[in-house]
């Protein structure tokens, strides 16, 4: 779930894709070396601090390695002064991935009719009488089944991440 987090945060920070999948293995080494020491402290913001602070720290390392190369670092700053800082990049990047995490867990749990009246609705855009439509519901069986949806991937965000339920 968290490797692809870790590509692209690692690309939104300008890397290649070879590089950007360098820090995601890094970062994978990392936590499972020491994963089994990890302690949850709500304060210090638990396990997503802790992967962003390993993610964070080995970009910057690499980019600390390649300082001699930076020939003007005006033109740098002003392109990361227009981006997403890293810390928003996280976070949203963090809150998708568990969404989709959620929701295809929600998928086992759910009826496939409804499963598939939600995602037409929110993944295609298709309006209530095209959903009634191509899978035979009326307009309340179509809204009941996103709410079903929709409560189950609630309750599966908050035994993920309490804070993302939110």
């Amino acid at each position: 779930m968290y490797a692809p987090l870790l590509y692209r945060y690692a690309r939104s920070r300008g890397l290649s894709r070879e590089d950007a999948e360098e820090i995601r293995s890094q970062c994978l080494v990392v936590v499972t070396r020491k994963i089994a020491s990890f302690e949850y402290d709500r304060e210090k913001g638990g396990f997503k601090n802790w992967l962003y602070r390993i993610a964070h720290g080995k970009v910057v390392d690499l980019l600390r390695k390649r300082r001699e190369n930076i020939a003007d670092t005006n033109a740098i700053q002003a392109l990361v002064d227009s981006a997403p800082s890293p810390d928003e990049y996280w976070q949203r990047h963090w809150k998708n991935e568990h969404l989709k995490y959620c929701v295809e867990q929600a998928r086992a749990s759910i009826s496939k009719k409804n499963y598939e009246a939600f995602c037409m609705l929110l993944f295609e855009d298709a309006s209530v009488e095209e959903v009634c439509d191509r899978l035979e519901m009326n307009p309340n069986q179509v809204y009941k089944a996103k709410s079903r949806v929709l409560q189950r991937v609630r309750e599966i965000m908050s035994e993920l991440d309490p804070d993302l339920a939110n």
